[in-house]
């Protein structure tokens, strides 16, 4: 009993010791605070932001339907006339008979059927 109430006096004594802290653990403290603060100012400024655009790339390519004028991520321009959501595959009308099936991810850009923007099929008259 003698031995476990010098062990606890000695515990007691340590804590209270360790309470004040050395300029080491002090040092350790502020190292672990600042690499905290720098990794919380990355996160705000490349990681959410990052998140935030991928949402919305996503929702707009679960949201093409037949008619879309679409931009492929490797500049190609045409018009939905097919969407497999099974496969994740979307057909392009480019030309008169050419159908060309690419998957959703690769559609960089999308024009609603109504909207009066660019339509990337424009030939050059000559």
């Amino acid at each position: 009993m003698d031995k476990l109430i010098d062990t606890l006096a000695l515990a007691a004594q340590s804590s209270a010791e360790s309470a004040q802290g050395t300029p080491q653990q002090t040092n350790i403290l502020m190292f672990v605070a600042m690499f905290g603060a720098i990794f919380l100012v990355f996160y705000m400024l490349i990681l959410r932001p990052q998140k935030k655009e991928q949402k919305r790339q996503e929702q707009i390519r679960e949201s093409i339907k037949k008619g879309d004028k679409v931009v492929s991520i490797g500049g190609i321009h045409g018009t939905v006339v097919g969407v497999d959501t099974t496969n994740n595959i979307v057909t392009l009308q480019v030309d008169r008979n050419v159908k060309i099936d690419f998957s959703k991810a690769a559609i960089a850009t999308v024009t609603p059927r109504g909207d009066t923007g660019e339509t990337g099929n424009a030939k050059e008259s000559k």
